[in-house]
């Protein structure tokens, strides 16, 4: 008789998802998160986004891969409360250095409590946060796994601006192939392929980097656009879709909607971290959408015709779901 995996005894604290595709906004919103009341430093969820697509590949159970993200998360909140594991690195948005108080990290680096962990968590509900990328389209596992303590802040952001990160870091060239990029890959015709490349690997073999990364990001964002648009209603009220643009220039009704979002209030340092974030700040001048519409161009000459027509589709579905999300 096979067992089902199980961690019912886990921690019960709220888990606070930061997600969005990768340079949508995440480092932006997860330090401000941070100044708020109870919530814990930005943890990056790696092996937690692995184990989703791990499901998604059929290579583990669904009942091992939400038991393996409850452990996962409870043990990077409990590596946050004891000091374990914590990220100094001065340019990390995960780092102390952006939390408005990274000496409480210190001291729990250098001292030990008097009061024992469980009973500290039972009575402080810190919240934990961590950072993901394209998991809204996983929403459903997260959801068996963390059920009515989940919360997830979606981050979304203008394509060109995006695909423009992507291109700048390499993403369409490092994939499978430098070591030091840990993105899940396939073997495909002898060749490691990104798992966001499955059911067009011969064009992503001879693709240019700029059209790799459309489609890439083209891949994430129909699996979670279509996810958002399947689950109920119920489920939604776990999601808080906050696009980049909006939130900079006009943070003060987004920080409203994230106070009752995770139940919990800004403090006396909030302020401090939007002016290091420099929040609000000026996006759509002239000379901006001067620069977004020329990157766009030199995009396009460098794609496939299909790749040009996907580059358009992404960027009139953003402008479209972003403008319901305008507060």
């Amino acid at each position: 008789m096979t067992s089902t995996m199980s961690r019912e005894f886990g921690l019960d604290t709220m888990c606070l998802v930061i997600d969005g595709i990768a340079w949508s906004g995440k480092g932006l919103i997860g330090p401000i998160l941070g100044s708020f009341e109870r919530v814990e430093i930005m943890r990056e969820g790696g092996f937690t986004q692995l184990f989703s697509i791990l499901y998604d590949l059929g290579k583990i159970t669904r009942d091992a891969a939400v038991v393996l993200m409850k452990t996962e998360a409870d043990s990077l909140l409990i590596d946050s409360l004891i000091g374990r594991n914590t990220n100094f690195r001065v340019k990390d948005s995960s780092s102390v250095w952006h939390n408005p108080n990274p000496w409480q990290y210190f001291r729990r680096v250098m001292l030990e409590d008097k009061i024992p962990l469980l009973e500290r968590i039972e009575n402080d509900r810190p919240i934990f946060q961590y950072q993901t990328h394209g998991q809204l389209a996983n929403f459903e596992l997260y959801y068996e796994a963390f059920g009515k303590r989940l919360r997830m802040v979606e981050m979304i952001r203008h394509p060109v601006d995006v695909i423009g990160k992507w291109v700048r870091s390499g993403y369409g060239e490092l994939f499978g192939v430098n070591p030091l990029q840990m993105t899940l890959c396939v073997r495909y015709h002898e060749q490691d392929v990104p798992h966001l490349a499955l059911g067009w690997e011969d064009i992503y073999l001879s693709a240019s980097p700029v059209e790799r990364a459309i489609r890439m990001i083209e891949s994430q964002w129909n699996q979670s656009y279509n996810t958002y648009k399947s689950i109920p209603a119920m489920m939604k009220e776990q999601i808080l879709i906050i696009p980049f643009e909006n939130f900079a220039q006009h943070p003060k009704p987004y920080l409203s909607s994230l106070k009752q979002f995770i139940k919990s209030y800004m403090t006396r340092h909030t302020s401090r971290v939007l002016r290091r974030a420099n929040c609000p700040r000026i996006l759509h001048g002239r000379q901006s959408l001067d620069a977004r519409e020329s990157r766009k161009k030199s995009f396009e000459q460098q794609v496939s015709k299909e790749a040009r027509c996907i580059l358009n589709r992404l960027i009139d579905e953003y402008e479209t779901v972003s403008q319901n999300f305008v507060l």
